[in-house]
C-alpha cells in the first residue's frame, strides 16, 4: 500500500470535485474551484494557514475567504460564480467532520435553500448529491476499518506530546509453540523488518484520524531497523509509506548513536530526503555535538554519566531534548 494520507487527500480532493461539479453543473470551471479545494486541504489536513486565528472553522472562513478575493481580482466577470463557490463551501465544512450537525437531511434541505447561493437544482441532482454524500461518509468510515485489527496494536510512552511507540501483537498462535519461541520468532531480523512497515501504517492512521479530529500535536517516535539502510530497494517502499509532508513532521525514526557512527551515510541521507530523525544517546555516545542540530529529537537516559551535560547543553544541542 502507497502513503494512506495521500490515499485519503486523494479520496478527498476527488469527492470535492464531484461535489462541486454536480451542484454546479454546467457553471462548473476548474479554475475557479480548484483554488478553493487546494487550500481548504492545506489548512484542513496539513495545518497550513497565513491568518492568525485559533479557532479553526473562523481561521478556514478567512483563508477561503482570502481566496475569493484572489479569484475575483482575476476573473471580475465571474464574480456570482465564485460567490456560489465559497457559498458552497460552507457546506463542506459540515460533510467533512470540521462542524457538528444533527442530521444530514435537514443539512442538504439547508443548501438547497441556501439564499446566499443562486443555484437552483432539479429533483435528480437532489438525489445525486444525497447518495454522493452518504457514499462519501461511509467510505471514511470503510477507510479505517481497514486498520482496525486484534491481531497487533500500537503501544508507547508519552512524552508531553511526543509518544515512544512499537508493535505489540495478540496473535493466538498454536499451544505447540512457547512463549519464547514466538517471542524469538517475532524479534527475528526478517520480522522487525516487516513490522515496521506495520506500524508506520498503524501510525500513520492514527496520525491520519487525529488530524480529522483537527489535533495536530501529537508527534510519534518509531524504531527503524538499521538492516533496512542497506537495501535499497525494500528501504524505498517502506519510506514511500511516509511519502507526505505531514508524516514526515509527525512520524520520527529513531536510531542509537552507536548505529549513527556506522550508518552516518544513510541516516544522514534519510534527513536530506526530508525524513524526521532522532537520535538516541547510548553508552557509546562521545559528547560530539555535531550534527545533533539536524534530528528532530535527542533522547537522553538519566542512566548515563552525561546525562546532566547534555541537558544543560541545549544551546549547544540545538533541538528537543526528551529525558527517557
Amino acid at each position: 500500500m502507497d502513503c494512506i494520507f495521500e490515499e485519503y487527500i486523494k479520496f478527498v480532493d476527488n469527492f470535492l470535485v464531484n461535489y462541486y461539479k454536480l451542484l454546479l453543473g454546467s457553471r462548473y470551471e476548474k479554475r475557479l474551484v480548484k483554488p478553493f479545494i487546494d487550500k481548504y486541504i492545506d489548512v484542513r489536513y496539513y495545518n497550513k494557514y497565513v491568518v492568525n486565528e485559533p479557532n479553526f472553522t473562523q481561521r478556514l472562513n478567512k483563508e477561503l475567504n482570502n481566496i475569493a478575493k484572489e479569484v475575483i481580482v482575476e476573473n471580475p466577470e465571474k464574480i456570482e460564480k465564485v460567490k456560489n463557490v465559497f457559498a458552497l463551501f460552507s457546506y463542506v465544512l459540515f460533510i467533512d467532520g470540521c462542524t457538528k450537525y444533527s442530521d444530514l437531511n435537514s443539512l442538504l434541505k439547508t443548501l438547497y435553500t441556501d439564499s446566499h447561493i443562486t443555484l437552483k437544482y432539479e429533483e435528480q441532482t437532489k438525489k445525486d448529491m444525497n447518495t454522493l454524500v452518504r457514499e462519501f461518509i461511509n467510505k471514511k468510515v470503510q477507510f479505517f476499518k481497514l486498520f482496525n485489527t486484534n491481531e497487533f496494536f500500537i503501544r508507547g510512552k508519552k512524552y508531553d506530546n511526543v509518544y515512544i511507540v512499537n508493535l505489540g501483537q495478540n496473535c493466538n498462535l498454536s499451544k505447540l509453540y512457547s512463549d519464547y519461541a514466538v517471542e524469538k520468532a517475532y524479534n527475528s531480523p526478517l520480522v522487525i523488518e516487516n513490522r515496521i512497515y506495520l506500524t508506520i501504517l498503524m501510525v500513520s492512521s492514527k496520525v491520519l484520524s487525529e488530524v480529522i479530529a483537527l489535533n495536530f500535536k501529537n508527534n510519534y517516535i518509531i524504531d527503524f531497523p538499521v538492516s533496512l539502510l542497506t537495501k535499497s530497494k525494500k528501504i524505498l517502499r517502506f519510506l514511500k509509506a511516509l511519502d507526505n509532508d505531514l508524516l514526515r513532521s509527525k512520524i520520527h525514526l529513531r536510531f542509537k548513536y552507536c548505529d549513527f557512527k556506522f550508518y552516518r551515510k544513510e541516516i544522514l541521507g534519510l534527513i536530506n530526503q526530508d525524513y524526521s530523525v532522532c537520535l538516541e544517546l547510548d553508552e557509546t555516545y562521545d559528547m560530539n555535538f555535531d550534527h545533533l542540530f539536524l534530528f528532530s529529537y535527542i533522547l537522553v537516559n538519566k542512566k548515563y554519566k552525561y546525562y546532566d551535560i547534555i541537558i544543560n547543553s541545549k544551546e549547544d544541542v540545538k533541538t528537543e531534548i526528551i529525558s527517557l
